[in-house]
């Protein structure tokens, strides 16, 4: 029986939404807080602004039914991958303006990829995997092929793990025979380097790790805690995997399908995913790689959820259905995992349940913003507002596309760069990049910012001693620096003593002028004499002032010769001041600002200047 385009893609995506689960954001490497960041992107649609947006695939091909997947974006730098059946190629992207820098033609032709496919990216290489079960490696700068797997009887259409040199990834039933595929599925590893410079169609050999009994890793990534990786496959079944050896050190069956991911807080080591009918589970992970504790809370009391939690500051953020796909609304959830039992904060409706990795952005100590895509018309980024005590949020519309760019589907994550600038795709084929507009202001209306200053003061403790006067009741202090006149420094009582501070920079001469009291208690001078002085620490003050725009700092300090080394950090701006005690006399201290923020998963950190 013949479908139209309408009724093939709803198939199709029923079956991507009951065994799909989008991954992490889109980052070099493999962290498990990757959608987490300080930067700031635009908030809603009045500050959203297109940038640019760049066809990059083709649509659904009515007649030959092929689907023509567009991969999952992946952000390094400043250039995003992105993988393309249409015609069978690889491109590299400039994120400034969308211009294709480079593009390769895949192994053969006639290869292409799953239904939602993603690139993975480690080792200086970025990786594509194959319906037909192959893994290709291209250089990430020049794109050029430098190794090809083995193939596999199934589908290459897992997220890829990048870790310690070696790829790890999953199988899932090939596109042609989705329905009678004849499993079990695997999940596989492979070592990155390449062995043979000279060929670039050299075959490597993937290894087994594991083998699912019943389910799939559709779609499925694992994640990174130290030495393990923890996967699951789509029956249910979680499995911690060492990796320098790539031995199973335990499994847990949960009882439930799970096609969603897992994410992870380090914090207090714990895993959480969704499964069965919106069942958010949170699985305390030990140090030796075994599964322990288990709880759970039942987010929505029908329906299901395929996509991956994120986890922050106690709370778990996760999108779900509330029924069938594509029939019935959404919701975001917002669940309390602080305390021993586990509750859901609130929901908010959606127009239908969002299949990504929610990104969150940090707005505050105890504030949040989440953004995510609707797998909805038209395609585009959403967010709400959380705090600490928050009990309902409003969903607000940050960017929808229009015209071409518009779609009726989108299960892309929120990509943040350094910038702040968004970079997702929706199922039009088109890569966007959104930014925040360039509000126009006059003259009155703008707001210098005050350029940093820097200053550095050194002091050196200095006690000085002098003989008592009869009869006086207090002494003046003078000191004078170099070749320079003596000049007050301050006024003591009948004591003979005093610890004062001095410019490091000088040699100083110091002496006292008593002074006793008249019967009109006025002040009558007797003549000056010489104070010894005994040098004590030298100190080292730097003050930086008109600190802004970055969520926290760090202050280096060079001491001589030696590197750079931090010596204080704050997460506040403004003023910030650092005093090396103790310092050593003849040495000089340098120091530098660093403004830290971060995206993609990253710590991006530039010296204030």
């Amino acid at each position: 029986m013949r479908h139209n385009k309408e009724e093939f893609m709803r198939t199709m995506k029923r079956v991507a939404a009951v065994a799909l689960s989008v991954v992490v954001l889109m980052t070099s490497g493999v962290s498990a807080k990757a959608a987490v960041t300080d930067v700031q992107p635009a908030k809603s649609s009045s500050e959203a602004v297109l940038k640019w947006a760049k066809k990059v695939g083709e649509p659904f091909d009515e007649k030959t039914y092929a689907n023509n997947t567009v991969s999952k974006i992946k952000l390094v730098g400043n250039y995003l991958y992105v993988a393309d059946d249409a015609k069978h190629r690889i491109m590299k992207i400039d994120k400034k303006d969308g211009t294709i820098l480079k593009e390769q033609k895949y192994y053969d032709e006639s290869y292409i990829q799953g239904y939602v496919s993603s690139i993975g990216y480690g080792d200086n290489k970025v990786y594509v995997g194959y319906d037909n079960g192959r893994v290709q490696a291209f250089d990430e700068n020049t794109l050029e092929s430098l190794w090809i797997t083995d193939e596999n009887k199934n589908a290459i259409n897992a997220d890829f793990v990048f870790t310690n040199g070696k790829l790890y990834f999953g199988t899932t039933a090939k596109t042609t025979d989705w329905y009678d595929n004849g499993a079990p599925f695997s999940y596989y590893v492979v070592t990155t380097s390449d062995d043979d410079k000279t060929k670039p169609d050299e075959e490597k050999t993937m290894k087994k790790v594991v083998e699912s009994k019943t389910g799939k890793f559709y779609s499925k990534k694992g994640v990174v805690l130290g030495k393990y990786i923890v996967i699951s496959d789509t029956a249910g079944t979680l499995t911690m995997i060492d990796t320098t050896n790539d031995k199973v050190t335990d499994t847990k069956d949960i009882g439930e399908a799970f096609s969603g991911n897992i994410t992870y807080d380090e914090m207090t080591g714990t895993i959480y995913f969704v499964a069965g009918t919106n069942d958010l589970y949170g699985i305390k992970v030990s140090a030796d790689g075994k599964l322990k504790d288990e709880k759970k809370v039942r987010l929505y009391e029908t329906g299901y959820s395929a996509t991956t939690p994120e986890v922050y500051n106690g709370k778990v953020y996760v999108s779900g259905s509330k029924g069938k796909a594509f029939q019935d609304k959404g919701y975001m959830a917002v669940a309390d995992v602080s305390s021993d039992k586990y509750k859901v904060n609130y929901t908010v409706e959606l127009s239908n349940y969002s299949q990504c990795e929610p990104t969150i952005v940090k707005t505050g100590e105890n504030s949040v913003r989440v953004y995510f895509t609707i797998n909805d018309e038209p395609g585009g980024i959403y967010a709400i507002e959380d705090s600490k005590d928050a009990t309902s949020a409003t969903l607000e519309t940050v960017y929808e596309p229009t015209g071409d760019i518009k779609n009726t589907g989108c299960m892309s994550d929120v990509v943040v760069d350094e910038d702040g600038t968004i970079y997702f795709a929706n199922d039009s084929k088109y890569i966007m990049s959104v930014g925040k507009k360039v509000e126009d202001t006059k003259k009155s209306d703008i707001i210098t910012v005050k350029p940093v200053t820097k200053t550095v003061k050194s002091t050196r403790s200095v006690k000085l001693t002098w003989k008592k006067k009869k009869s006086a009741k207090g002494y003046v202090i003078y000191a004078k620096a170099g070749k320079g006149k003596y000049k007050k420094v301050t006024t003591v009582g009948k004591k003979t003593s005093k610890t004062i501070k001095v410019n490091k920079d000088s040699s100083y001469k110091f002496k006292v002028k008593p002074y006793k009291l008249t019967k009109k208690n006025k002040k009558k001078y007797f003549k000056t004499y010489a104070a010894k002085a005994k040098f004590g620490s030298k100190t080292v003050k730097v003050t930086f002032k008109n600190v802004t725009g970055f969520a926290s700092y760090k202050v280096e300090m060079k001491a001589g010769k030696a590197a750079y080394k931090t010596v204080k950090t704050t997460n506040k701006g403004g003023t910030i001041t650092y005093t090396k005690k103790k310092a050593k006399v003849g040495t000089t201290y340098k120091f530098r600002l660093k403004g830290i923020n971060k995206a993609n998963g990253k710590t991006v950190s530039v010296v204030i200047k």
